[in-house]
């Protein structure tokens, strides 16, 4: 049995050792027990993230404040509590979901409960002001980078009339309306909520241990209105399409490259498809040196240094989106290649050869990611909070080598058949 082969039944076996139970206070706990880990790592993530956001960038805002003070505790207090425990802790919004993430020491778990607690009941939001244009600052020096600009026009032009499609330009268009501490307050209050949290707990505890620790931790909120996708939201999030092949520009006269992108609206993690498409994805541009896009355009043709597809997949929808900056004089040629590239997936089956060094470069690269317990909370608890269950889990490897060379390609033609969106940032001289 090879090294990978062995890592991966480590995993199985790990992923067999996983208890899950709901808590009187509404939450989803999942606790892998690892009784030799030196760390305890805890991610909570909370279902909706920017999809259910009440203005574009609530979530975001709201994150940022956090740890700026509380109702018992300053800002310069909370770092000092920080520093005191040794606690990395951090806030996230993504499209899906707000993300607690916290790793300590086992016997700093109450404590840091206690300080993460105050935080998501009882912070003041009182310097949003200051933080807003501090947020809007930073926005705008990410959106000065040309290829952040075209993965923005990219991702609006593909989720249009979206909660998918909200990106930095977005939240800067959505800042204005953000213009109270009450609307951020109400939003804070029905954001944090113990029935929107899925729990994921990995290190030297138990499910028992756990389960009194966050009950206790966490207790019921007063009536409200939790952010929820609800029926109709979910409806529209998974029937979402291009209606028609689009290119979109902007002009940036300083860029010396062009940036270009090509995106397909894609099926989210809980398909069954998920699986052919991230093989097909790996193949195709997401493994680096090894894949065919960078052999191609990069080695052989010389038209960038840096190329790749990534597919990006939501709880109700993804993203296959391929990426080149070049040479503005190569714009064409680059367009020419990518057409050229996804013609072979559809039309000429993947050797045997390739599929199996794909396979296993995914898997391993998996296997390297679930080398230590912050890993496996945030993967575990990731997982199940956008949809997947645990046999998915255990047995995504097997589902994984089960595809085949007709697999990949039905699945290219199913993919690049569709329309598709084009996003190109560079000087004028291109259009």
């Amino acid at each position: 049995m090879t090294a990978t082969a062995t890592k991966t039944c480590a995993i199985v076996d790990g992923l067999n050792n996983v208890q899950t139970t709901t808590l009187s206070n509404g939450m989803q706990l999942v606790v892998n027990p690892m009784p030799d880990a030196p760390r305890l790592s805890m991610y909570a993530f909370l279902a909706g993230g920017n999809v259910v956001d009440k203005l574009p960038g609530a979530s975001d805002l709201v994150d940022r404040l956090l740890m700026k003070g509380t109702a018992t505790r300053s800002q310069e207090q909370i770092a000092l509590e920080l520093d005191s425990l040794s606690l990395e802790l951090d806030f996230e919004t993504r499209r899906d979901s707000n993300v607690i993430g916290a790793v300590m020491l086992p016997e700093d778990l109450d404590a840091a409960l206690t300080l993460i607690t105050d935080m998501t009941y009882h912070a003041t939001l009182a310097s949003y002001e200051r933080e807003k244009q501090m947020m809007v600052g930073e926005i705008q020096m990410e959106l000065d980078s040309p290829r952040a600009r075209a993965s923005d026009l990219l991702i609006r032009t593909v989720f249009n009339n979206s909660p998918y499609g909200i990106t930095s330009t977005v939240f800067l268009e959505a800042m204005e309306r953000l213009d109270s501490l009450e609307k951020l307050m109400a939003h804070y209050a029905d954001c944090y909520r113990p029935e929107r949290m899925t729990v994921s707990v990995a290190g030297p505890i138990t499910l028992e241990q756990a389960a009194a620790k966050l009950e206790a931790a966490f207790p019921k909120r007063a009536a409200g209105n939790p952010l929820v996708v609800d029926a109709a939201l979910e409806k529209s999030l998974l029937a979402h399409t291009i209606e028609e092949n689009k290119t979109v520009n902007v002009v940036k006269e300083d860029s010396n490259q062009a940036h270009i992108y090509k995106a397909w609206v894609a099926p989210p993690m809980t398909s069954d498809d998920y699986y052919p498409l991230a093989v097909m994805n790996c193949l195709f541009g997401g493994a680096g040196l090894s894949s065919r896009l960078f052999l191609e355009m990069r080695d052989k043709q010389g038209l960038a240094y840096h190329v790749r597809s990534t597919y990006e997949s939501y709880r109700y929808s993804g993203l296959l989106s391929l990426y080149i900056g070049t040479e503005p004089s190569n714009k064409q040629k680059c367009l020419d290649g990518f057409e050229t590239e996804c013609a072979k997936l559809m039309n000429e089956p993947v050797s045997g050869t390739e599929l199996s060094e794909t396979k296993q470069n995914l898997l391993g690269r998996r296997t390297v990611f679930l080398e230590t317990a912050s890993s496996w909370a945030s993967y575990v608890g990731s997982s199940l909070a956008m949809g997947k269950t645990m046999d998915d889990l255990k047995t995504h490897e097997q589902k994984i080598m089960a595809v085949t060379p007709a697999d990949i390609q039905a699945m290219a033609q199913k993919i690049f058949n569709q329309p598709s969106v084009i996003s190109i940032v560079g000087p004028s001289s291109i259009f």
